[in-house]
C-alpha cells in the first residue's frame, strides 16, 4: 500500500520542485511531442543520481508516472500503477504509447504513434 501512495506522491512532488534537482545531482527533462491527429503529449523525464530513470505523461487527462524497463531498441517505460497499464517507447526523438490489457496474455495496443519532437 505505501509503494501505491507513494509513487504518485513521489512525481508530483517531482514535478512541482524543479530547484530539488540542482542540488541533488538528478536530472529532469520536460519535452512535448506533437502525435498524430495533432495531439500534443508532455512528458517529463526524470534521471537520478542513483541511476533511475522515469517518465511522465500527461495523457488523458492524467499523469502517468512511469519507470525504464529492459528494451531491445530505445528507451521503453511501464506505468508504475498497474490499474494504468500505459507504456511509452521511444527512440531518438520519435516515441509511441501502448496501452497493455489486462488478460493474461498482456496484448499492447498502440493508442498514440508517429509522437515526435523537432529535436
Amino acid at each position: 500500500m505505501f509503494k501505491e501512495i507513494a509513487s504518485p506522491l513521489f512525481f508530483s512532488a517531482l514535478l512541482l520542485s524543479p530547484l530539488v534537482f540542482a542540488h541533488s545531482g538528478d536530472q529532469m527533462q520536460q519535452v512535448t511531442y506533437q502525435c498524430e491527429r495533432n495531439v500534443q503529449l508532455p512528458v517529463t523525464y526524470v534521471n537520478t543520481a542513483q541511476g533511475g530513470a522515469y517518465a511522465v505523461l500527461q495523457i488523458d487527462g492524467q499523469q502517468i508516472p512511469m519507470s525504464v524497463v529492459v528494451s531491445a531498441s530505445g528507451v521503453r517505460y511501464e506505468s508504475i500503477d498497474d490499474q494504468r497499464r500505459y507504456s511509452w517507447h521511444s527512440k531518438s526523438n520519435q516515441g509511441v504509447v501502448g496501452w497493455r490489457s489486462v488478460d493474461s496474455q498482456g496484448v499492447e495496443t498502440i493508442l498514440l504513434s508517429q509522437c515526435s519532437t523537432a529535436e
